[in-house]
């Protein structure tokens, strides 16, 4: 048995899950963390993957899950993915093996790659953009990165624990960015692993029926993040420069999408201009007026 733990997490997944699942070795311990209450999802486990233990969080986003499993397992070594995922042969044992050699990595995570070609989203840099330079060939060992994205990845617990786990404000999207913003800063490695991969479908970790939902939800919740990021790490005036400029880049773009009646740019532009709002209005760091350090 490998000595390592597998955590999920989960919102409504659907049939895709039954892939990732299928594709598991035999581990120390798995955790589904479903944000969902899916009774659905918990017979399929209860029924076929008797191994795995299904755990109901409510809807309480990726921070603050990742932090419940971190509080949880016991394990030296977790394996974080997503639904959409499936591993290749010998993904975590690989990673293992890596972690003996690179001591200080906090992070190794696969290669990732979509539709059996390796994906320019494979790793990131702080500025949240893609690295897309070359990000088109597969990589002839393994690499150092700036950051990787939560598809799928395994972790030092200690190492993660050292820095405070994961900023539970982050529900989804730059939790894993700022993670490894916090290590880097530890002078921990993030490694990317050549032997290991994963193949992610994208986009696909939710059922079909869900997807308007679910898209309306990611852009919510992607600018409330990325603002909170900024908040948090850069400066007080870029952070202030960054919103006044957003804001009226979605202004200028709602009102001209109302003029030309396009329902579904309308209703994203206001979506992103709502994320500011509840931001600064309604949330713990907005009550605080915003008091920059």
């Amino acid at each position: 048995m490998i000595e390592c733990s597998i955590v999920i997490p989960t919102y409504f997944p659907g049939k895709i899950i039954e892939k990732l699942l299928g594709s598991l070795p035999q581990v120390r311990e798995i955790y589904v963390f479903d944000n969902s209450n899916d009774e659905e999802l918990k017979l399929l486990i209860e029924n076929k993957f008797t191994n795995i233990k299904y755990i109901s969080t409510g809807d309480i986003g990726l921070g603050k899950t990742f932090n419940k499993a971190l509080n949880m397992i016991n394990s030296e070594l977790i394996f974080i993915t997503q639904p959409d995922v499936k591993l290749y042969k010998n993904c975590i044992e690989n990673l293992i093996t890596a972690k003996k050699k690179y001591k200080d990595a906090a992070i190794l995570a696969p290669l990732m790659f979509e539709n059996d070609k390796y994906s320019i989203y494979d790793n990131y840099r702080f500025n949240l953009d893609k690295n897309k330079k070359g990000m088109n060939k597969v990589p002839s060992g393994d690499f150092c990165v700036e950051a990787i994205n939560s598809t799928a990845f395994m972790l030092d617990k200690r190492m993660i624990l050292e820095i405070g786990g994961w900023d539970d404000y982050f529900y989804t999207y730059l939790e894993d960015i700022d993670l490894c913003y916090r290590l880097k800063k530890k002078k921990y490695g993030i490694l990317k692993i050549k032997e290991s991969k994963v193949n992610h479908v994208g986009f696909k970790s939710h059922k079909p029926s869900i997807h308007n939902y679910i898209d309306k939800k990611r852009i919510f919740n992607f600018n409330k993040s990325s603002l909170y990021y900024n908040y948090k790490h850069k400066s007080k005036s870029f952070f202030y420069y960054y919103t006044i400029k957003n804001v009226l880049k979605f202004c200028s773009k709602l009102l001209m999408n109302i003029i030309l009646f396009r329902k579904k740019k309308i209703l994203q532009n206001f979506i992103k201009l709502k994320s500011y709002y509840y931001f600064f209005l309604y949330d713990e760091y907005g009550k605080k007026n915003i008091q920059m350090k």
